[in-house]
């Protein structure tokens, strides 16, 4: 079991083939830098951008109880607990980025037009549990702010003692969910007539809050994919 502490925010603010795609034929119009759709989110995007108290209180492994949400579930099976601590904000988040810790030093990824939605399996291992879902939403606003030093950029770039532009999502879709207990549930977020061109920053993300009293939220996400 591979289980880790995910890496702190900076700024608030492996490869499976999925199912229905048909492999790029290579000819003179083939990009190998644009992700056709359907695709899978694990393949292009990596869970490293915490948000909240994540830093310090999220835990992520691929131990899903109970087994893979589908017979044909693809990607990776995502578990996620999610501990209180004393002085903590109360709420954690985790982005899927396209590198770890990019908040907009790097470009995002270019995606094909044509997605209509996300679909994902999710499921609590405790009681039921409220989520939000983010889809994009990476759009750090430092951009002409003054600066001593490439550290204090989203771009990771100070010229002329001023921040250059980061970039950024154009898609910032959130959507709060009810995770069942112990069930895994089939989720679909629609995109069907929104814009995410020119790049995608972050291909899925979710927070959680912590209710007064509650110690623990734990739970799991599957078969993460573009439709």
């Amino acid at each position: 079991m591979r289980s880790h502490v995910l890496i702190p925010l900076v700024f608030l603010a492996l490869a499976c083939s999925a199912r229905g795609t048909r492999a790029p034929d290579g000819g003179p119009s083939y990009d190998p830098a644009l992700i056709t759709v359907p695709f899978l989110v694990d393949d292009h995007f990596v869970p490293s951008g915490c948000i909240g108290d994540c830093s310090t209180s999220v835990a992520l492994d691929e131990e899903c109880q109970g087994g893979r949400a589908a017979a044909d579930a693809q990607g990776r099976c995502h578990h996620f607990t999610y501990t209180a601590s004393a002085g903590a904000l109360g709420w954690a988040g985790v982005l899927w980025q396209t590198v770890e810790q990019n908040w907009g030093a790097e470009p995002g990824r270019d995606v094909a037009p044509g997605a209509t939605a996300v679909h994902f399996y999710a499921k609590s291992s405790g009681p039921a549990q409220p989520l939000t879902i983010l889809i994009g939403g990476v759009n750090a606003a430092d951009g002409g702010k003054s600066c001593t030093s490439d550290d204090h950029c989203a771009s990771r770039a100070c010229e002329h003692s001023t921040c250059s532009e980061p970039h950024h999502d154009t898609l910032s879709l959130s959507q709060a969910l009810p995770i069942p207990s112990g069930v895994w549930q089939p989720v679909t977020i629609p995109l069907s007539g929104m814009s995410y061109a020119p790049e995608v920053m972050s291909g899925f993300g979710w927070t959680a809050v912590m209710a007064p009293g509650q110690q623990t939220i734990e739970f799991c996400l599957d078969d993460l994919r573009w439709e």
